[in-house]
């Protein structure tokens, strides 16, 4: 179970990442006017590759789905400083 944690909050890192930066992309072509029917796509895709990444950490239990939860709270921060910068 411990050994779990760790993987939990890399994956949960990694899918922060992933899906904050779908996020940035699909905000991007909201406003440019580009294919509405891809825009669709990507937030459902997101949001049921979040569903999906939460299912398997809930299989580690509760503190694998906090362990998860940081991990796409940290990749959520890493994106908003590549975006704007590193803020004190």
């Amino acid at each position: 179970m411990l050994l779990l944690l760790p993987i939990c909050f890399s994956g949960g890192f990694a899918m922060g990442i992933v899906y904050f930066h779908t996020i940035r992309i699909t905000a991007d072509m909201i406003v440019s006017g580009q294919r509405p029917m891809l825009v669709i796509a990507l937030a459902i895709g997101r949001l049921a590759f979040l569903v999906c990444g939460f299912a398997l950490a809930l299989q580690a239990g509760g503190f694998g789905i906090l362990a998860t939860l940081a991990g796409v709270i940290g990749g959520r921060e890493m994106i908003i400083r590549i975006k704007w910068g590193a803020r004190p």
